[in-house]
């Protein structure tokens, strides 16, 4: 699945997700983006479901890794 990615200060960008789950998603790296341990960023899925306006989802960096970033989803 694709996501569009925004972090504070930087243009959004479109990464590729996976091993998606409940508690968050791993994104293939994307040399338009620097994301470190720690960064908080906004998800917003790309396609939309049944018409409806996809949700943002904030989440913070968990893991770094050569080809992406773990991403654990924040629950309010």
């Amino acid at each position: 699945m694709q996501v569009e990615v925004s972090v504070e200060n930087q243009q959004p960008v479109i990464m590729k997700t996976r091993d998606m789950s409940d508690g968050g998603v791993f994104l293939e790296e994307n040399k338009n983006i620097i994301l470190q341990m720690g960064v908080k960023l906004t998800l917003k899925v790309i396609e939309s479901v049944q018409g409806d306006e996809p949700p943002e989802i904030s989440a913070t960096v968990v893991r770094v890794a050569e080809d992406g970033v773990a991403v654990q989803f924040d629950f309010d």
